[in-house]
């Protein structure tokens, strides 16, 4: 074959190639999506992938196939979803502690970074809570008993690295006091064992135990964001009752695989800005406890870089190493 027509012949290929590429991201989705929840049914993650799966369905035209992959904090279904066909047809409900696997996990099967941004879904208030036989009347108390007796007032998680794990944390180094972490599989199984009595103390997503504060099978002792609760406008925040600037807003994101092309990610984020945007989907959403978004992926991937210099070092000053 001449030289010419190698050339040709060359460029002909990656002509179809591009033209075939074209057409499946014209033609995206031909076929149901599923979309990973990182954690067990009966979260704050599980409670949103739900509300938004109708419609997101009616947005992209094709159903949504929800599946709870719980397991490490979340760090299990991270890495199925790192490792599945970079086609679209995978995506994944992630928040904050995206970056943050490196300070946790001595062995990363996969690379926090290299997941394609797709955009923001919703964000919603952290509370810390107590069961209702806890012995604390408010957050003075809890506070005062932490620093009387360091390292015996416990409280659990949905898990380690969790926004509500890292609001925590920084809620006892401001106030240099010793709180134990007890990390759940899951805010599910976390409430279970607070409405048990199991566990005294819990910073969990406020959609998770909003129906058990109203009907009085958990108490309130603080709001972890930088102002009240819409739909809780009675609980203050940290910073009001002189405990610091606690934040532990959880921001839940849409990503997808590394190599998900651009085209697939463009229309993944086409329908999700639609799913959220409409009137009835965000009061939807506020009457659940969450604030609906949206945006870009490069404002998400503005954001997911600088989180692990945000928490890092929170982590770091909790004494947790990568295992």
């Amino acid at each position: 074959m001449r030289l010419a027509s190698r050339r040709g012949f060359v460029v002909g290929s990656l002509a179809s190639l591009a033209s075939a590429a074209s057409v499946r991201a014209d033609s995206f989705p031909s076929q149901p999506i599923h979309m990973v929840v990182p954690f067990p049914p009966g979260g704050g993650t599980d409670a949103l992938a739900r509300a938004i799966q109708e419609p997101l369905q009616k947005a992209l035209g094709q159903s949504i196939i929800i599946e709870n992959r719980g397991g490490g904090g979340g760090n299990l279904g991270h890495e199925i979803v790192a490792k599945a066909a970079p086609d679209g047809y995978t995506v994944l409900v992630s928040s904050n502690n995206q970056m943050l696997y490196p300070f946790l996990v001595a062995h990363l099967g996969f690379d926090p970074a290299a997941f394609v941004p797709i955009g923001f879904i919703a964000k919603q208030e952290s509370v810390f809570v107590g069961s209702a036989d806890a012995p604390w009347k408010d957050l003075a108390e809890i506070t005062e008993a932490a620093r009387k007796a360091p390292g015996e007032v416990q409280y659990g998680t949905a898990g380690v690295s969790t926004p509500m794990h890292l609001s925590t944390e920084r809620y006892a180094i401001l106030n240099k006091i010793s709180l134990t972490h007890v990390p759940f599989r899951g805010t599910g199984p976390l409430v279970t064992d607070l409405l048990g009595g199991h566990v005294k103390l819990g910073m969990s997503s406020l959609t998770s135990v909003a129906q058990y504060l109203s009907s009085g099978r958990l108490k309130p002792y603080g709001m972890a964001a930088p102002e009240r609760a819409q739909s809780e406008p009675n609980i203050k925040t940290f910073k009001e009752q002189g405990f610091g600037d606690v934040d532990g807003t959880i921001v839940y994101t849409l990503i997808a695989p590394p190599k998900t092309p651009p085209a697939v990610v463009a229309r993944l984020n086409e329908a999700l800005n639609e799913a959220v945007a409409t009137p009835a989907m965000r009061e939807d959403l506020r009457q659940r406890g969450f604030v609906a978004m949206g945006g870009t992926p490069e404002e998400l991937a503005t954001w997911t870089a600088v989180q692990a210099p945000l928490w890092g070092p929170v982590l770091q000053a909790a004494g947790i190493k990568p295992e």
